[in-house]
């Protein structure tokens, strides 16, 4: 007995009870091609009076309309983030909703090929490895795109401001744009022809439009979030030019430091330097005065030889014999003036 029938033996024997058995051995009931031209003759081929077909279709519409319109409500109006008080736990929090309603709409997808009916050529064993192919190949997209991009990264995140840091290049993104939303289109096509329906067929290219539409929206949008994250950057990362005109306008304020060094110099060149009030023109007496010169030890000089001069004069006009009293020499803080004062 060759593998294939083994494993065809193994499958046949699995008791119902186990996930998916199903999908391992579906049970079919067959229809045929009509007679003639035109389409009609392909209308045994569905049954649209089947809830389940129809079910599956809305749902197909509903979940894309269904987050995008929450996470556009939530990027305008932050209305989870306020609800749960953290932008993390709404992200995951809308996470788990996506990843339910996409689960629901796998169970209807698989209750409405099941009720339509199955067409004999495609039980061919090529269109089952073909169906196989598509399916393992389409959930490698699925889970590897949301590997490389997290959680907050497949499940709407930068619509809550959780932003990427960098644009993901690895696979699968180096080969699809949009790997995600092919790989799920690939799986409801390979469940399709393992189911050997026609109808299914039909209902994953419904999936794969959808999408498409889908796509139209989310993409912008989301390069529009970016884009103004980049603005926003960019924005505080240029130098302020009233500042830089402010700087060149107006001279730097000198340090308390050189401020003092300043005020002490200024103060020391002050002792050294002779008042040009203190000289009186007036009196020759004081020509010592209006010297050029300064500093203390000048005018110190200046006062002796004054007072000399003074105690000389008095001498030579005293009366009588004997020494005049010299007249007492006096001389004001405010100014240099030497003033005779009669001791008599």
């Amino acid at each position: 007995m060759s593998f294939s029938k083994q494993l065809a033996h193994v499958l046949d024997d699995l008791p119902p009870w186990v996930p998916f058995q199903d999908l391992f051995n579906p049970s079919y009931h067959y229809a045929t091609v009509g007679v003639g031209a035109g389409v009609g003759r392909y209308a045994g081929l569905v049954d649209l009076s089947k809830k389940s077909l129809w079910a599956f279709v809305a749902q197909v519409a509903f979940n894309p309309i269904f987050w995008n319109y929450v996470a556009r409500n939530e990027y305008r109006k932050r209305t989870i983030t306020k609800i749960v008080g953290s932008p993390l736990i709404g992200t995951y929090l809308l996470a788990v909703t996506i990843f339910s309603i996409s689960a629901f709409r796998d169970h209807l997808y698989l209750n409405a090929v099941k009720d339509q009916p199955a067409y004999l050529p495609l039980a061919h064993p090529g269109v089952k490895a073909l169906a196989a192919a598509l399916f393992l190949a389409g959930q490698t997209f699925v889970i590897s795109s949301m590997w490389a991009l997290g959680v907050t990264g497949t499940y709407l995140g930068d619509y809550f401001g959780i932003l990427m840091t960098h644009r993901v290049t690895s696979f699968p993104f180096n080969v699809l744009s949009d790997p995600m939303y092919v790989g799920s289109a690939l799986s409801h096509l390979g469940t399709a022809l393992w189911f050997q329906s026609p109808v299914g067929i039909v209902l994953s290219a419904w999936v794969w439009l959808v999408y498409v539409v889908a796509l139209r929206f989310e993409g912008p949008f989301t390069d529009k979030i970016y884009s103004a994250k980049s603005k926003k950057t960019d924005a505080l990362d240029e130098p302020n030019p009233s500042a830089s005109s402010t700087a060149t306008a107006y001279p730097a304020t000198p340090s308390r430091r050189s401020g003092r060094i300043a005020a002490r110099k200024s103060i020391s060149a002050s002792d050294f330097e002779v008042d040009s009030s203190d000289a009186d023109a007036d009196a020759p007496s004081t020509s010592a005065f209006t010297s050029t010169k300064s500093g203390r030890k000048s005018r110190s000089s200046a006062l002796k030889d004054e007072l000399n001069a003074a105690a000389g004069s008095g001498s030579g006009s005293g009366s009588g014999s004997g020494r005049g009293t010299p007249s007492r020499m006096t001389r004001s803080r405010s100014k240099g003036r030497v003033s005779e004062v009669d001791t008599d």
